[in-house]
């Protein structure tokens, strides 16, 4: 028993010799005037950089809705691996594999609806310096299932999205 204990710790050991916590966010805003729709989202992250082109991370959201009187917050919960598959000097292309789940209120009515997702978000990430990364994601290939129409994620149903509506900008630093 205590040698596969010791195995365990000192593959774990290997495995985070390299790693490295980094901790940011991203942030979004949208306004349609032809629909009154107003659109706010902060989505902090953290994370731990396995190796060169893998991450494991996890981030959490806020978004504010509003559509034509009806104010609707969200709160997201978004565990990831995150895949760096090309690097061009500072900047590298990532895919970020993962599922999330979003309980719903919609203030002054309604009832609370929860939604889910799984699948693949495409994002971009440059480094400005050793420490501070930008990075951006957009689009979403995968899966998603909702109670209602007020979800983060979007309507429901399988495919592909690429819109204005899902770009986020932000900053990483990296520990």
């Amino acid at each position: 028993m205590k040698k596969i204990l010791l195995t365990l710790a000192v593959a774990a050991a290997s495995l985070t010799a390299n790693a490295q916590v980094y901790l940011g966010g991203e942030v979004g805003a949208w306004r349609s005037s032809d629909n009154n729709h107003t659109s706010v989202t902060i989505h902090p992250e953290v994370g731990y950089k396995l190796s060169d082109k893998w991450d494991l991370g996890l981030g959490f959201g806020y978004s504010y809705n509003y559509y034509a009187g009806a104010k609707v917050h969200n709160v997201t919960v978004d565990p990831y691996a995150r895949w760096s598959f090309v690097k061009f000097g500072p900047v590298k292309l990532f895919l970020d594999m993962g599922f999330g789940i979003n309980p719903v209120k919609v203030k002054d009515g309604g009832d609370a609806e929860v939604a889910w997702r799984v699948g693949v978000m495409p994002g971009v990430s440059v480094a400005l310096n050793k420490k501070i990364d930008f990075i951006a994601h957009t689009g979403f290939l995968g899966y998603r299932e909702t109670d209602g129409h007020n979800s983060a994620y979007g309507e429901q149903g399988f495919g592909f999205n690429l819109s204005g509506n899902d770009l986020l900008f932000g900053i990483v630093y990296n520990f």
